[in-house]
């Protein structure tokens, strides 16, 4: 990576912290700081990443500017329906443990949740009672997390019937700043809705998720 970075003349830097790598690059702006000039690769093997498909990336920009050419890949990608349990049982865990331990910018989750809603793809995610259950026993095996009780997050309840996707208490207001400062960094455009309409809108997925146990 850095030679590839060095023969295009990239301001960029790559640097290597256990399984991850990072690569640094200068920002044409650097907004509130809420994301950093930075992207992360992860080769870890505690994630299996199927079930996948094969999918087309383009550039966001091609849109914008039709007469410009823009590269495009084709990719494996883990499927829309283990990305939502991917994320709707990590919402599960800071539910219940009322932070992100480690982490920050996690508003996204709930964004992408409904995102995927609006896609249909939630629907089929919760029909698909085996990889429900997979997602959840990979997680009980290789991300184990304690709750504010100490006791250890069950993630076969998040998918079978006690899913919990709406924060209480601080939880929810550490919750609100987030999304805040994702908002005010401009992360996702004009694409935003406001916090309590998210809010219900998740509501209503657990509800789904809940209703088939």
């Amino acid at each position: 990576m850095e030679r590839a970075l060095h023969d295009q003349n990239l301001s960029a830097r790559a640097t290597a912290k256990g399984e991850k790598m990072f690569i640094e690059y200068e920002p044409v702006t650097r907004g509130t700081g809420y994301a950093a000039p930075a992207v992360q690769l992860e080769f870890g093997a505690r994630s299996t990443g199927e079930p996948s498909e094969t999918r087309k990336i383009g550039c966001d920009a091609q849109a914008q500017l039709p007469s410009l050419g823009f590269p495009a890949a084709i990719v494996r990608a883990m499927r829309p329906e283990r990305t939502f349990w991917e994320k709707a049982t990590a919402i599960h865990v800071f539910c219940a443990q009322g932070e992100f331990r480690g982490a920050d910018r996690f508003a996204r989750h709930w964004h992408d949740i409904s995102r995927l809603d609006d896609a249909g793809y939630a629907d089929r995610a919760l029909a698909d009672r085996r990889l429900a259950r997979a997602v959840a026993e990979h997680k009980s095996a290789f991300f184990r997390e304690k709750g504010r009780d100490d006791g250890e997050v069950d993630y076969l309840a998040a998918v079978s019937g006690r899913l919990d996707l709406v924060p209480q208490g601080r939880a929810l207001d550490k919750l609100a700043e987030d999304y805040e400062r994702m908002l005010q960094d401009g992360l996702l455009l004009d694409d935003a809705e406001p916090f309590n309409n998210l809010l219900d809108r998740c509501q209503a997925i657990q509800a789904k998720a809940n209703a088939l146990g």
